[in-house]
């Protein structure tokens, strides 16, 4: 029995050594305003790039201040089961689950409503691709408690 708990005990500790123990997607997390907008004035993603060279900026400006207006204070939390969304006291909760896995930092998931998105780890946070008539990632960093 003594070396079933040592050999638990020394998995549970290269778990935590590796970072495999701790899911990078759990936690609280709040809306980068400032590094959304540089990603969209440079995208990585050529595709983005292409569209936004061909837009004009005022359409850029407008589009940029329509998604802070609704991303402006708000925090999203990753349960193992849902993510709370919160802005200004208000906030709902939805169910998810991981449906795909394609590396170590880029999670596809599908919320009980039926949408799906993806998220990937970033430096210092994660990032969220908005689909709808231009691709967007969000940017959101980690709540300061």
């Amino acid at each position: 029995m003594r070396l079933i708990l040592q050999i638990a005990a020394l998995i549970a500790l290269s778990l935590a050594l590796t970072g495999c123990g701790k899911d990078w997607l759990l936690g609280k997390w709040e809306f980068d305003k400032e590094r959304t907008l540089e990603a969209m004035t440079a995208p990585e993603d050529p595709e983005t790039k292409n569209l936004l060279s061909g837009v004009v900026s005022g359409l850029q400006r407008g589009l940029s201040q329509l998604l802070f207006t609704q991303l402006d204070g708000v925090t999203v939390e990753y349960t193992k089961k849902e993510m709370r969304r919160t802005k200004n006291g208000v906030g709902e909760a939805i169910g998810y689950k991981v449906i795909e896995e394609a590396d170590e930092k880029t999670r596809v998931i599908q919320y009980d409503d039926g949408n799906i998105v993806t998220v990937q780890k970033v430096d210092n946070g994660l990032k969220s691709l908005m689909m709808g008539e231009h691709k967007v990632w969000v940017y959101f960093k980690p709540v300061a408690e």
